[in-house]
Parts: C-alpha cells; sequence; structure tokens
C-alpha cells in the first residue's frame, strides 16, 4: 500500500486523478490540496510515500514545496505544460505525467511507485546497506541518495544502466530490479566504473552492455532498450542508439 497526496489548484483535475486512483486497491489517498498553503498543511500533518504535483498554482509553483517534502517521498509532477520537464527531472522527479493523463500512462508510472521503495535499503551514513549483489567479489559503492542525508550501497556489477539528470543521476539496477536517484553527478560514476564492462553512449547515458537483452525502434529519434524482466527500460536518442549498436556489433 502506498499514500499520495494530490496537489493540484483544478478541483476537476483533482476528482478526476481520484477517480483513475481509486482503480488501484494498493493506492490510498493520503490528502487533496488546491493551494501550495494547503499543500504545506498536509504535509506537515502526514508525509505520504508519493506527491502528485501540478506545476504552476496561484501564488508561484510547486517546486517551493520541495524543501518540505522528506527524501524518502516519491515526487510526480502532473501539469499541462511540458516546458517543466527538464527542470523536474533536475530535481530528480520520480516521473513526469503531461495532462490530460491518460490511464495506462498513469498506471505505468504506478508500477514504477509500487517497485521496491528505493530507500527501504537506506540507512544512517554510517551504516549504509547493501543493495543487489551479494557476491564479496563485487567492487560496491556507497553513494548519497536523492537529498544526501542518507546512503546505500550498490554492487557495480548489479548497474544496468545510468542517466544523468544534472546533479543527480538515476541508476537502474538488476538483482533485484529497481531504479534509485542519487545525488552523485554522472562523471563521478566514471571514474568508479570499469571500461571494458561499462559504455558510455552520451553525454548523459552509461550503459553496462552485458544487461542488454534488446532493444525496440519507436521512431526516427527513440529506442527503447532492454535490460530484462522488471528492469526499467532506457530510452536512446538516434546518435546514441547508433553507438550503442555499433558496440554490440548490430550496426
Amino acid at each position: 500500500m502506498i499514500s499520495i497526496l494530490l496537489v493540484d489548484d483544478e478541483p476537476l483535475a483533482n476528482c478526476q486523478m481520484q477517480a483513475f486512483l481509486a482503480a488501484f486497491p494498493e493506492v490510498e489517498i493520503a490528502g487533496v490540496a488546491d493551494s501550495l498553503a494547503g499543500a504545506r498543511e498536509c504535509l506537515a500533518t502526514r508525509m505520504p510515500d508519493v506527491v502528485f504535483l501540478d506545476v504552476e498554482m496561484p501564488g508561484g509553483t510547486t517546486f517551493s514545496l520541495l524543501p518540505e517534502i522528506d527524501d524518502a517521498t516519491q515526487v510526480v509532477f502532473v501539469t499541462a505544460h511540458e516546458r517543466h520537464a527538464v527542470e523536474a527531472f533536475a530535481v530528480a522527479a520520480a516521473d513526469y505525467l503531461v495532462k490530460p493523463v491518460a490511464p495506462e500512462r498513469l498506471a505505468e508510472t504506478l508500477r514504477r511507485l509500487m517497485a521496491p521503495a528505493a530507500d527501504s535499503s537506506a540507512t544512517s551514513e554510517s551504516d549504509p546497506e547493501p543493495v543487489g549483489q551479494d557476491s564479496a567479489d563485487c567492487p560496491r559503492l556507497s553513494v548519497p541518495l536523492r537529498n544526501s542525508r542518507h546512503k546505500t550501497v550498490i554492487s557495480i556489477a548489479d548497474i544496468c544502466w545510468i542517466e544523468s539528470l544534472r546533479n543527480y543521476t538515476r541508476v537502474a539496477l538488476h538483482s533485484p530490479p529497481r531504479l534509485l536517484v542519487f545525488r552523485r553527478r554522472l562523471g563521478e560514476w566514471l571514474a568508479d566504473l570499469p571500461e571494458d564492462t561499462f559504455a558510455r553512449v552520451s553525454r548523459s547515458e552509461v550503459i553496462q552492455l552485458a544487461f542488454v537483452t534488446g532493444t525496440e525502434w519507436k521512431s526516427r529519434s527513440e529506442t527503447t532498450v532492454f535490460f530484462g524482466e522488471g528492469v526499467e527500460p532506457l530510452t536512446l536518442g538516434r546518435a546514441s542508439t547508433l553507438r550503442l549498436n555499433a558496440l554490440l556489433g548490430d550496426g
């Protein structure tokens, strides 16, 4: 069961989202706010597992709420304006939905959110717990989670791909499949990754080639790369796809 707070100044949008979420018995609506003040009151009363945020609100944007949201709480932006997407992912949003939200797109987001929680393995920086493969032969890294108040330990051998989000990175792990967001730049990862195992296919994407199970062409500018059951796929642009195909010997 995950709890969700809805923040949107449009009553119809809040009602529609509640109707969509009612189809998921594992979801609990923790609160509904139609203003920044109302959202702050809800957050002070109960911190949910997930916050769905419209971006533009009377008196400001919901980006101003981020410092008041716990590190363990996932953030999903829901807005009619695609121009906010870059800023949303730069602050390590779990997802970005464009209105009108399609039920199948919402279902995809919920599937990600209800995967094993990223912070379930987080402890204090002085006592991090390992995530992923257990072999003592696998090099491990202690890496700060999104707001750097906590760290977790991951095995390098368990990393499927890394995507840069400016000061943050999204990392897909293989065993068990999960997607984590770290306060760590891509360059810091590259300094620790073996060059014979990982390939940088673009300025913002690094892939462990051995985990690639297939690719699916979406359009002239997009290809989806798959890494096995349960692992979050990665979408690449045309240049990145050509680079990957060359490394895999497919073109």
